[in-house]
């Protein structure tokens, strides 16, 4: 059984440590080189699991002259690189996808309902708040209604909140008071903004 010597620090001092070598251990795929094989470098680009085993000296030899894309053209080297954006796995460009049996079908779950039936895309959801400004969003959401929004239904909604916060109801309370008075003043812009 051979031996092997190395330089080491210990804590205090350098000292030589000498270990017993397995004599089965890789030697160094260099040519004319006896020391031991202790570093893998693959064998080619098509075989990367396959593997040459170097000293640490010509291991630092094998891969400053290693180049993976070595014989390959430019388009070559490109269809390699986005293979790893991937991981290797197969893709589809966005949007190119379709499918055959509807939104449910196929193996799809669209637990959101961001598609129609047919598979195609929903867009966005229509806001119909969109059209009113900020002073009828705000009348809206104090009068708890949401549109579409007939005259007949702004005028019902606005009986109940009048026989809830009118003073007279509440016997002179003044945030009843208030209260009625912002409802009026919504109410009023309500309906000059609704046209049945």
């Amino acid at each position: 059984m051979s031996t092997k010597s190395d330089l080491r620090f210990n804590s205090r001092f350098w000292e030589e440590t000498i270990e017993e070598v397995d004599p089965d251990a890789p030697r160094c795929a260099w040519p004319d080189c006896e020391d031991l094989g202790e570093f893998k470098a693959p064998k080619s680009r098509d075989s990367l699991r396959e593997y040459h085993y170097f000293c640490l000296d010509h291991v630092r030899e094998y891969n400053k002259r290693w180049n993976y894309y070595e014989g390959m053209s430019t388009a070559d080297i490109e269809r390699d690189m986005r293979k790893d954006y991937t991981w290797d796995r197969p893709s589809w460009n966005f949007g190119t996808f379709k499918q055959t049996a509807g939104a449910n079908g196929g193996g799809f779950k669209d637990d959101f309902g961001f598609f129609k039936e047919d598979g195609s895309f929903k867009g966005e959801p229509e806001d119909d708040m969109a059209q009113f400004d900020w002073e009828e969003r705000k009348a809206f959401a104090l009068l708890d209604l949401k549109p579409p929004l007939t005259q007949t239904e702004l005028k019902a909604r606005y009986k109940v909140l009048v026989k809830k916060y009118h003073p007279d109801a509440n016997g002179g309370d003044k945030d009843a008071e208030e209260r009625f008075k912002i409802i009026s003043q919504a109410y009023t812009l309500l309906k000059n903004t609704i046209i049945d």
